[in-house]
């Protein structure tokens, strides 16, 4: 006990005088602080100045930045894995992100089909999802799901032959290639007004062409009741499964590039029937995703219909069986029209655009100067207007879109009309004829921006 005690004391001794020392704070700072009367003069002072510059800001609405300008690419960032349809515990199918940061439906392939491949799929534990042949593009495909122990294509090439795996990929997904001028989106009585205050360079010329045509698109679903598509033929089948219903934005706008009548707005086709293949689902408020399956099943549908130029506003990765079918399509006599994607004038090209054969469409403003986002390359075919674009929107309303998901459907039209136009198929001279049409940009000749030069009303 005799050792504790002087600890002790030398405890007590130094809280004493943090007390002291922290009471001869706490007076002096009570003496320093003013009386309630200057605190409110103080506070009155500052506040006539903070009020003054905030009236000057909101009745100068020119310092701010355009809205349009703050909705940017992380909008459309998805969750790696996203189910879609149905409910979270089961739905239609399950989106996720594979190799290089492209998207698919979770451990699903297709295959060119025969019997032994199926067998040996079968054998190693795959679900078989369908076995189908498609009459139109003269192909039959195998759609499987396989353990995650065999989801990569190296591992399912080790149990299968060469042929085989060279005609393999995943059932990638697809993106929409347009983006709503939020700002500028407006109600139809406004349309006019609107349209006024930001010409259109449509506006100033006709039709293409006044015929009895088909063409077709694949997107998503087109508002036919929209006031844009009164006395206009428009035939759609969706091709969503699990009651998954296809949004009606995208297509709406394509469509109404191609044979709407906005305004003061001339339709680039008159009379033409129109053929809708709805293929995109919603991912979120800003992304459309279309599976390749229904895609594939699109395609075949449009080529039973008859139907000789596709639109396909829409970008993805390059994939053995997209090839394969944009190939069968083209031996089959049909023009494929692809956007040229969004990525960027440095991104490399996105499919189908970048298929040989497939004619790919840059996005151009007004004033004829390259879209910011539009992609570029030696594939580039034509160019059209793709910036701030007046289109038909969902729930019967008009607004502004840009991309090259609407440069591209103005080539399809032309294109259209030029295939009627010529009695006799021959496809070189069906071509020539379109790039005879086209106003050369840029350099001299083709170029990896405009390409032949633009499509214009």
């Amino acid at each position: 006990m005799t050792r504790i005690t002087p600890i002790i004391l030398v405890f007590v001794t130094l809280i004493t005088i943090s007390q002291s020392a922290i009471a001869r704070s706490v007076e002096q700072s009570i003496g320093n602080v003013p009386p309630i009367n200057k605190i409110d003069s103080i506070v009155n002072t500052v506040r006539l100045p903070l009020n003054k510059k905030l009236s000057e800001r909101l009745i100068n609405d020119s310092l701010m930045p355009p809205i349009e300008s703050l909705v940017t690419s992380p909008l459309n960032s998805l969750p790696d894995t996203l189910p879609i349809g149905g409910d979270i515990l089961n739905p239609a199918w399950t989106e996720v992100k594979v190799e290089d940061n492209w998207r698919a439906i979770k451990n699903q392939w297709i295959v060119l089909a025969d019997k032994s491949t199926k067998d040996k799929l079968t054998s190693l534990g795959a679900s078989i999802e369908s076995d189908r042949s498609y009459a139109g593009l003269k192909l039959s495909l195998l759609r499987f799901t396989v353990p995650d122990n065999l989801n990569s294509k190296q591992a399912l090439a080790f149990y299968l032959p060469e042929p085989v795996v060279e005609t393999l990929d995943r059932n990638h997904v697809y993106q929409a290639q347009s983006a709503l001028n939020i700002a500028q989106t407006i109600s139809q009585p406004n349309a006019e007004k609107q349209s006024e205050a930001q010409p259109n360079q449509r506006l100033l010329g006709g039709p293409f062409c006044a015929d009895n045509l088909r063409i077709g698109m694949v997107d998503s679903a087109v508002q036919q009741s929209h006031p844009a598509f009164n006395d206009v033929k428009i035939t759609a089948k969706s091709f969503l499964s699990g009651n998954v219903k296809s949004p009606t934005l995208h297509g709406t706008a394509v469509a109404s590039v191609l044979l709407g009548k906005i305004d003061n707005q001339t339709a680039l086709l008159t009379g033409a029937h129109l053929y809708s293949a709805e293929v995109f689902y919603r991912q979120s408020d800003y992304a459309q995703g279309a599976t390749l399956n229904a895609m594939i099943e699109a395609i075949n549908w449009l080529i039973e219909e008859h139907v000789n130029v596709i639109n396909m506003s829409l970008a993805g990765p390059d994939n053995a069986i997209l090839k394969a079918v944009i190939n069968a399509a083209l031996e089959k006599g049909v023009f494929i029209v692809a956007a040229a994607g969004n990525e960027g004038p440095a991104a490399a090209a996105v499919f189908p655009a970048g298929y040989k054969d497939v004619i790919a469409v840059s996005a151009i403003d007004q004033n004829q100067q390259p879209y910011r986002w539009s992609n570029q390359g030696s594939h580039i075919d034509y160019a059209a207007l793709g910036v701030n674009v007046l289109t038909a929107q969902s729930q019967d309303r008009t607004g502004r879109e840009s991309g090259t998901s609407m440069a591209a459907p103005v080539v399809s039209a032309a294109l259209a009309c030029t295939l009627a136009n010529i009695p006799e198929f021959n496809r070189s001279a069906i071509l020539s004829a379109l790039a005879a049409k086209a106003i050369d940009l840029g350099p001299v000749g083709k170029d990896p921006i405009f390409g032949l030069g633009a499509i214009q009303q």
